[in-house]
């Protein structure tokens, strides 16, 4: 002991000493792999989920949120509620009502400290707390296997949904407006860091004429969140003040008109991204005509998309490509469409050659195939649109998309009468992941209210695929399941007049029906799409997977996470 007073460096030695002997032994110990120190993949039920409808674009309609989620197992229990997330102007006209004193109440709140009517409603809303019975829309779900729903006609503030439990796994949520001139889907958002949309520009006069387009923001959880807006039009990146540094308190929303900002004379990409929190974001698009429509969120920039549910019919179809880095983008397009049969093929390549022979440019633009791409060029930090018309010739697809950089994609699809020129409907579809194997194997399309029809566009683009679809009624109740087969590399339509499922026995028309999709054993990935419609109103929303299970990262032995 003695030694280790007088001298300084005796002691750091015997700490060097010790660590030593412990990495000696840790090493001896451990165990002998291919991979030494590296986990097995392994799986999780997600036991907390949060979602958020934006508020109905059309007070005077009938609008509807459901949610459902599956039982796994006998004891499968959990929560399910709803509350309003209101708008930020409802701060602005507390604090006018405070003498003052709101603004500083606000500002607690938003920090999550103490008290402060801020903070009260972040408690009330967030996923971890208990629901706020004043708050709450509808009735509170208690086992999963049933449908849930609740009215939001005339709603002014988006629908936050919340589930706990077994409730929170396989969780799809989606909100359907009926009105008397058209028909819309939009399927409940998750809060992200970033969410990105690709849509006709504003201004195109040629293409989809847009009136408005409208980006709506919520923040349901219980801390601030700031989000800024990226527009990439035709000629460039677009900004504003506005569109900058948005700050939302705890369960919070706006709304903010970018029409100006996307003039675009083709498409325009929008990314909403934020700083600090993480908001729900949606976007809708009014058009000349006077229907509006919600534009999906599309997959995050990557050098290959598939955009499934491009519906058919007469009218225009336009496929928007934006390439957000710093670099142009060389893009090559192909579509995926019906099985065809021998004597259509020889019909088609004739017609392709007389065009050919002819000198016309419609040879280049009816090529679209996996062996004779489309191909279209996008400026960096800009948008681009080519038509898909000539390529999918009225049939239902899906599009292909290759490029070699980076890039955001989206489809826009007019729908024409007797007229071509008079615009009856239109919808918007975008990429999403497919259903595959081992855990995306399931998909829930939350209602299908009284009145309205529902198609799948299904595309296999590698192997054959089996797809199972069950409806279940509100109270639970299963109905015949039906099952269909897509060949690989088609498209098929399963469902609609009379064909495919139908609601369980004894389903009351007024409440709806639920209907689970499956994949089979022995599939290939399978891309989906819904097309929902209400006499000659229609509506594109891309299937999503909604899986039971998630994985959960793989844990590798490293120094990196104790080394500074």
């Amino acid at each position: 002991m003695r030694l280790i007073v007088e001298n300084r460096f005796a002691l750091f030695g015997l700490v060097a000493l010790a660590l030593a002997a412990l990495f000696g032994i840790a090493v001896a110990t451990r165990p002998v792999t291919a991979e030494l120190g590296i986990t097995e993949p392994g799986t999780a039920r997600p036991s907390h989920t949060l979602r958020v409808c934006p508020a109905p674009h059309d007070a005077d309609a009938d609008s509807s949120v459901a949610a459902f989620a599956p039982r796994v197992s006998r004891d499968d229990t959990g929560d399910l509620w709803a509350v309003p997330v209101p708008s930020v102007d409802e701060d602005t006209d507390d604090e006018d009502t405070d003498d003052g004193d709101g603004a500083e109440d606000t500002e607690e709140g938003a920090g999550g400290g103490q008290g402060g009517d801020a903070a009260g409603r972040a408690a009330s809303t967030g996923t971890g707390a208990t629901p706020d019975p004043e708050l709450l829309l509808g009735e509170e779900l208690t086992e999963p296997g049933s449908v849930w729903g609740v009215d939001t006609s005339g709603a002014a503030d988006p629908t936050a949904v919340h589930a706990r439990g077994s409730l929170a796994s396989g969780l799809e949520s989606a909100q359907i407006t009926v009105a008397s001139d058209g028909v819309t889907e939009v399927r409940c958002a998750e809060p992200s860091v970033s969410t990105w949309f690709a849509l006709p520009g504003g201004g195109d006069s040629e293409g989809v004429r847009l009136e408005r387009i409208t980006v709506h923001l919520a923040n349901p959880e219980t801390s601030r969140a700031t989000a800024s807006l990226d527009i990439h039009t035709s000629g460039g990146p677009s900004y504003s003040l506005d569109s900058r540094g948005i700050s939302l308190l705890p369960g919070r929303s706006t709304e903010l008109d970018i029409t100006e900002l996307a003039q675009s004379i083709g498409g325009i990409g929008v990314q909403v991204r934020t700083s600090t929190g993480r908001v729900a974001a949606s976007l809708s698009a009014e058009h000349v005509e006077g229907h509006t429509d919600w534009v999906p969120p599309t997959a995050a920039p990557a050098r290959e998309h598939v955009i499934p549910g491009v519906p058919a019919g007469g009218g225009r179809r336009h496929l928007v490509v934006t390439a957000p880095g710093e670099e142009p983008a060389r893009v090559r397009i192909h579509v995926i469409g019906p099985e065809r049969d021998d004597t259509a093929d020889a019909a088609e390549e004739e017609e392709e050659e007389e065009a050919a022979e002819d000198g016309g440019d419609d040879a280049a633009a009816a090529a679209g195939t996996a062996d004779d791409p489309l191909e279209l060029r996008v400026p960096p930090a800009a948008s681009a649109r080519i038509s898909l018309d000539a390529v999918l010739g009225g049939h239902a697809g899906a599009v292909v998309v290759e490029a070699d950089v980076p890039v955001v994609t989206g489809v826009a699809a007019e729908f024409t009468g007797d007229d071509p020129d008079e615009i009856l409907e239109t919808a918007y579809t975008a990429a999403v992941p497919p259903l595959s194997f081992p855990l995306d194997t399931t998909a829930v399309l939350p209602d299908s209210p009284e009145g309205t029809a529902t198609r799948l566009v299904l595309t296999a683009p590698e192997g054959d695929v089996r797809l199972m679809a069950t409806p279940v009624g509100a109270d639970g109740t299963q109905g015949d399941a039906v099952r269909t087969e897509i060949a690989a590399g088609t498209t098929a339509v399963f469902g609609g007049d009379g064909e495919g499922w139908a609601a369980p026995e004894g389903t009351d028309p007024e409440d709806g029906y639920t209907v689970r999709l499956e994949l089979l054993d022995g599939s290939g990935p399978l891309y989906a799409a819904r097309i929902l419609t209400d006499g000659d109103a229609r509506s594109a929303l891309p299937v999503r997977p909604a899986p039971v299970e998630v994985a959960l990262p793989v844990v590798r032995d490293t120094m990196v996470g104790v080394v500074p």
